[in-house]
Order: C-alpha cells, then structure tokens, then sequence
C-alpha cells in the first residue's frame, strides 16, 4: 500500500509565492471561482468545499464544473446549491466537530445526521481559526457553542485582517492548521491581538508559521484531506 499524500484545497486567488513552503508536504490544488458567489470570494476553500466526516463536500453544480480538482477525492454531493446573496451563499460554512455541526441552521445541508448547534454567524468557519483542541474568533456565539464542546477559546476584535473588496476579512479565512501548526496568511504579529494570539496558541503547543509578511489576508483558508 503506497504512502498517503495531502491534498490542500486553496483559492486560485492564493499567491504562488506564499505557497511556495507548502509545497514539499503537500499536493496543492488550487480552487477555481463559483459563479454564483460573489468574485472577493468566489475561490475560498471555507465557502466551497465543506468538510464532514472526514470528507469533503461540495455543491453539485461546482463539483460538476470542475471534476477534475477533485480527482481521487470521493466527496460527499449535495444538491443543495450556492446562491449569491446570505444564507445561501455559506451553505458549506459550517464546523464540523466529532459528534456536532455548528453553522447557521437554516442553511446547512440536508444529508447532516449530527446534532446542529445553530449560531447567527453563517460565515462559521470563515470566522474560527480552528486546532484540534481549541479556537480563535471574534464572534462570541461561535465561542460559545464550542466552549459548551469543551474546546478552549480566544476571542479577538474584529478587523486587522486585509479582504479585498470588502472592509475586513476573518481570522479563520487568513489561516489553517494541520498537524501541529498554523499557518497564517501573513504576519499574526500584525494583527492587533497578535501578541494574544500567539500566546494562546503557543500554550495549547501549536506553532504559528507566517507564510509571507504583511498584514493578514483571507483567502478563504484551506482544506486538507489526506488519500
């Protein structure tokens, strides 16, 4: 049986350069833009392709139009189409925990068999920089329902964080984790609770790996699937 490989979902929009480091531990695939999402994000990973039971999952119309990202994938299909304006546009924007989904209910797709912790914010995951044990945002409600999950919480001001064509983007969509770390799409020391941030991932013994200087953008963070 032949080694693993990980596959990483990113929006097309990522610049190679701040891939460049990615690149010897992971297969990127970038994400090309949904029509019916507007252009800002239209490539984001977190609006995309959601991730339930360790698979990942897409809108059918997506999923037909570009089959061939996914090659090998074996996604879970939904019906359940993106439109352009709120909610219907983060259908797939939800966290999924081991025995919990947490996103705004009336817009989670059908097939979900997990106990539904709704919250107002439909940008769940763009809004929550996620490990394995613990979460970063500066929405209360999301931090409130993973608390109750018993996962340990920073809450962090809102903004300080560059999303082009809107007036900020979301800490989760400026960063993702894998195996220990977080990589960040710019320099969390930036950020006006950098130094915060830092501290609290550090204590849960998570390293925060800058992938390019600058403010932090949101490109819609990735997704990481291992095949």
């Amino acid at each position: 049986m032949g080694k693993m490989k990980k596959i990483l979902f990113i929006s097309e929009d990522a610049p190679d350069k701040m891939l460049l480091p990615l690149g010897g531990a992971y297969e990127i695939r970038k994400l090309p833009p949904c029509s019916a999402l507007d252009r800002p994000v239209a490539c984001h990973a977190d609006m995309l392709v959601g991730t339930y039971r360790g698979k990942i999952v897409l809108s059918r119309p997506y999923y037909e139009k570009n089959r061939s990202v996914f090659d090998g994938t074996d996604p879970i299909i939904t019906d359940k189409v993106h439109g352009r304006g709120y909610p219907e546009d983060v259908i797939l924007n939800f966290i999924d925990t081991d025995c919990t989904v947490i996103g705004y209910g009336k817009a989670l797709p059908g097939f979900i068999d997990k106990r539904v912790i709704s919250v107002k914010q439909g940008y769940t995951r763009c809004s929550t920089l996620m490990t394995k044990d613990c979460a970063v945002s500066a929405d209360k409600g999301i931090l409130s329902a993973l608390e109750s999950l018993g996962f340990d919480t920073l809450q962090i001001g809102a903004g300080y964080i560059d999303l082009p064509g809107y007036d900020c983007g979301f800490i989760g969509g400026a960063s993702f984790y894998d195996e220990g770390a977080v990589f960040f799409f710019g320099d969390p020391a930036l950020h006006r609770d950098g130094e915060r941030i830092k501290s609290f991932l550090s204590a849960h013994g998570t390293d925060c790996i800058p992938l390019t200087g600058g403010p932090l953008t949101d490109y819609g963070g990735a997704v990481i699937i291992k095949i």
